[in-house]
Formats: structure tokens, sequence, C-alpha cells
């Protein structure tokens, strides 16, 4: 046997469980099997090992030894002939990174699910699916961008096989009812699948789509060059967001009411979101799928694997995205200025703007990004909301020097594909074209704790940044000419009939107070509160004066002192000053 084997049954849709076989000719007489403790693109221990719920080996002599080693990894001792290693998955993990099975969509993500064969990584990894038998799966079909066995036919079960291990793991299923949908970029067919049954736009979807797979490739210049078909996997759902990059495809988890309405004009905001994840998505095929951090050339998937150029990566990705909804015409040029708004002040109202530097945020983005709690907002930057200010700052000066961001990314690109890129590679390459300047302003702004100079990169762009306070804690953008109010510097959420306290800035008004993430606001100032009633309360009660906070902390009564401060200036705002630089750069 020259391959290594899956078999992958749907065997109990209500317990979500899946049987898997996996078959292989030993070489030795003992092989370590394991599965990744995380998946490519995710930078946070999945420990997928954790869902297998039984499994054995045996070959026809029978039962084989197989010694658990730790939570991932088993050691087989094999005889001279082809062994069968057997397991049950529970598969109920509502995310792209996982396994989920219910009776309207099976999402297999091999990472999860495929046991590794020591020495045997190498070889074919050949995947055969089993057509379920249940009444609710009559007519299901597969879609992925795993090669298919001859035999197969396309969107049909049976056999499918990748080159190796690394491959299959690349490489997710969508299982179930739904609709395909093709276009061709450079004569490569591109397929779009939406699962389940939806009332929307599907003509705008794949137009829109299409348009914003163009724009990216404009970025590159082309297509990459082992790129022969792209699958973008659509996983609907109630309520849910998320995507993740893969060789050939990427697969995405939205709401059905992201998709486009039938009678939509512009994009609503809902659209205008899954049109940004599948612009960041499809980044990914060049910009993190093939050119990379130099360690990730081989991926060691049994523990984390440091790198500080995340910035680089999800950040340039996260500035492209929707600069290419505005240049293919998916949306206007205000609604994108509204949209750079809001990233403006998502990054600069928190205090972590200046506590954590962007090269720390990426190397420790196992331990901090991906498992944020309460004070996340005083202590961990986003590498990917303030990545896309870098790269915004980059292409400020880049268009002031008559060149952009697109045409340095083509060149970047071309001259560290095959070698990938160590953490001083994109200022390296700057200096190398005669803009050292920028690149030593490039190593402060991604090494250092502090704020962007983000009015001089504006105005280079043509625009004029302004600052207003907010009407409130989640007001993140545009003019507004209400009354400012004042302001705790926490966030709430309506919770047992109250207010409950979620986050708390640092030097805040609430901070000062003594409030704790946590509290449960009861009154201020003698009356009740309600989300509704703290707004009005905030707006008329008078600044500087202090008065009486009543909260629950667990289950103690408590009246605090709180200061009404005025809110700071934290809101961005943009106004065009040159309209003709900005023509430049959102169509360059």
């Amino acid at each position: 046997m020259d391959r290594v084997h899956y078999r992958i049954e749907l065997s109990d849709i209500s317990a979500h469980q899946l049987s898997i076989q996996l078959t292989f000719m030993p070489s030795s007489t003992s092989h370590e099997l394991s599965l990744p403790a995380w998946i490519p693109g995710s930078y946070m221990i999945r420990n997928f090992a954790r869902h297998i719920m039984q499994i054995s080996a045996s070959d026809a002599d029978g039962a084989l030894d197989l010694t658990q080693l730790d939570k991932q990894r088993w050691q087989l001792s094999c005889r001279n002939q082809a062994v069968t290693v057997s397991y049950l998955i529970y598969a109920n993990d509502m995310s792209v990174r996982a396994a989920y099975l219910d009776d309207e969509v099976a999402i297999l993500n091999p990472a999860c699910l495929c046991l590794a064969v020591s020495d045997q990584t190498s070889l074919p990894q050949q995947l055969e699916l089993i057509r379920p038998g249940f009444r609710v799966t009559e007519n299901w079909r597969v879609a992925t961008a795993l090669p298919r066995c001859s035999g197969t036919a396309m969107l049909d079960f049976g056999l499918y096989q990748a080159a190796n291990y690394c491959q299959l793991i690349d490489s997710p299923l969508l299982l179930g009812h739904f609709t395909l949908q093709q276009f061709a970029v450079d004569g490569v067919p591109h397929y779009l699948v939406v699962s389940g049954q939806n009332h929307y736009d599907s003509a705008r979807l794949l137009a829109d789509t299409e348009q914003l797979c163009l724009a990216q490739r404009a970025v590159f210049g082309g297509l990459p060059d082992d790129l022969s078909h792209y699958w973008f996997l659509l996983w609907i759902t109630e309520n849910g967001y998320g995507g993740l990059e893969h060789q050939d495809s990427t697969l995405l988890l939205c709401s059905r009411h992201d998709l486009p309405a039938p009678q939509l004009k512009a994009p609503d905001e809902a659209y205008q979101t899954l049109l940004g994840l599948i612009s960041h998505e499809y980044f990914h095929t060049w910009w993190v799928k093939r050119l990379k951090p130099a360690p990730f050339h081989a991926y060691q998937l049994a523990q984390e694997q440091y790198t500080p150029q995340l910035w680089l990566y999800e950040g340039f990705t996260s500035y492209f995205d929707d600069l290419a909804l505005v240049k293919s015409g998916r949306i206007s040029q205000s609604a994108y200025l509204t949209a750079l708004e809001q990233l403006v002040t998502r990054v600069t109202r928190n205090p972590s703007d200046s506590r954590q530097s962007l090269a720390d945020s990426s190397f420790n983005a196992w331990t901090k990004y991906y498992l944020q709690d309460e004070n996340a907002p005083n202590s961990i930057v986003s590498y990917y909301a303030k990545g896309a200010l870098v790269a915004l700052a980059v292409e400020a000066e880049l268009q002031a020097a008559g060149t952009n961001l697109s045409a340095f990314c083509r060149d970047f690109y071309q001259q560290y594909l095959a070698t990938g890129t160590a953490d001083q590679s994109f200022c390296q390459a700057l200096a190398a074209q005669g803009f050292t300047a920028l690149a030593n302003q490039v190593t402060e702004w991604v090494n250092r704790a502090q704020p962007l100079p983000l009015a001089e990169s504006f105005a280079k762009l043509g625009l004029t940044l302004s600052w207003r306070s907010p009407q409130h804690f989640d007001d993140t953008h545009g003019n507004n000419e209400q009354a400012a109010t004042a302001s705790l510097g926490c966030s709430l959420k309506a919770q047992n009939g109250g207010l409950t306290v979620q986050q708390l800035y640092l030097d805040s008004a609430a901070h000062q107070a003594g409030l704790m993430a946590g509290d449960q606001l009861l009154a201020l100032a003698g009356y009740k509160v309600t989300e509704k009633s703290l707004l009005q309360l905030l707006k008329r009660l008078p600044y500087g004066s202090v008065q009486p906070l009543t909260i629950f902390r667990k289950d103690r009564l408590l009246t605090l002192s709180l200061t009404l401060q005025a809110a700071k200036a934290q809101v961005a705002m943009l106004s065009v000053a040159d309209q003709n630089k900005v023509t430049s750069w959102l169509t360059s």
C-alpha cells in the first residue's frame, strides 16, 4: 500500500458523531499517530484530539497495542501487514477550524479528523467519503478543493486524494444541500458554494465575488502559478461569522441575513461585512498561503509556532480587503471612509494602543489575542486592525512618493515567495527600494507601543482627520451634532434586569470610581439605571459633579462615588481635503 487511507462515515447525526477508519501499511514495527494541536492560519491551540471518543487498532491477526503518549499522540505497535485504526469523533464545533455535523450540513476539516502517521505524511493521503443513508441526507453533495480520484464524479461522495498530509489538512469539505455557481479568473474556475436554502440575490453575490477576486488579482498582477481552481465554501447559519484561508479554498461562516437581499441597492452593513470577509480570505491566497513567514514553511503543528510578523500578514490583508470593495465599485467612497473611521476609532480609543506593540501582539497571539478577557482593551492591540493602519500609513508615504502599496507588495511577493520572510524582510525591502526613512518609521511603528501618526498619513491621501466625543460606548464613526454626554468609560450589557459592566477602560471615570468588570449597575444619582435611562442621565447630570452610583458586586450592595467626566474626543471623522489625491489612491 503506497498511500494512507481514511474512511469517513457520518455515523450518528443526532449525536454529532463521525466514524473514521485509518488504514496503512506500516514501514516499521512502531508508528506514532497524532492530530495537530492547531490549524494553520488560526494561532490558538485547539487540542483537536479531545474530540476522539474512542480509538482502537487491529490487523488481520487481531488487536494491536495502542498506547497514548500525551493529549494528541499515540504509539502503535505493528506487525508486517496492513493496519486499521478505528476511532469515533464528536463533531459539534460551529467553527471554520473544526468539524460539525447536523441534519443540514457537515463541515469536515481534515486537520481535526485525520490522524497523521509518522514517516508516512509525504505519501498520498486518500479520503473516502461514505454516502450517508439517512432520510435527511438524501441528495447531499460534497464541495471541496481536495482532488477527486478517477471514478468519483464532481460533488459526489467517493474517493478524494491529497498529494501529502499537508495538502489533506489544508482542504476543508462542506457536505449537504447547497447552491453552486461558477466564474473564471484568467481561465481558472472559481466555485461559489452557499449551504442550505436561503432567500438572497445569488446573481449579485456571484458578480460581487468575481469583482473582488479581480481586484485582488490586480494587486499581484496575476493568480498564483500553481492555482488550478478555487472554492468559496459559505456555511450559512442563524448567527455566525468567521473565515479561514486555505491553499485552494476558503471556508466562511456567516448568518443567512448577511447574504444580499433581492431588492438591496447599496450594500447594507451586514452584506458589506460579508464582502469584506470574502475579500480578506481571497487575498490570503497569495499573502499567507504562499508568501508567509519563513518559519511557517515547515509548520510545527504539535505546539505553538511563534512569529512577530502577523501584523504584516493579517494587518495588510485587513487593509486590502475593504480597499478592494471600493476599488471594485462594490461600495462607494463614502462607505469606505466610514469603514476607515470605524477602524481608526476602534484602535485609538483603547488604552492598549499605547501599551502593547504590534510585534508583541503578533508573537503572543496564542495566549493573548486569541484568549481575550475583560481586560483586553487595556492590554491587547489587534494586529489585524492596527496592522491595517500601518499598511495605510505606508500607503500614504508611497503615494506621496509617486508609487503605491500594491506595486510594492507585488514586488515583495515575488522576492520572498520561495524563501518566506524573516522578521526584518519588509523593512529591508523598503530600504532596498530607496525608502530608508520609511523603513525606520515602520520599524518603530511595529516595535513600540505608541499611537500612529494618522493625521499626517490621511493628509497625504487627501483626507482630514478630526475627532468628536462619542454619544455612547459603541459610537464609532461619522459626524454627530447631538450634545455631548458624560462618559463612564466602560462597556455595558443588559443582564438580569440591569446593566452589567463588561470591559473597563483604565483611567476612565468608571475606573476612578472603583467599578469592576462584572458589577451590575442599579441606580445613578438616585434614579434606576436601564439601558435607556443611563444615556439620558449622562446627558443631564452636570460635568464635574459627584454622583452616587449604586451597584451589585456579586451578592453585595455597594454605593460608589462617580465623578462625571466629559467624554473624550475619540470618534474619528474623515473629510475630503483633496479629491484628486483620494481618487488617485482609490483607483491606482
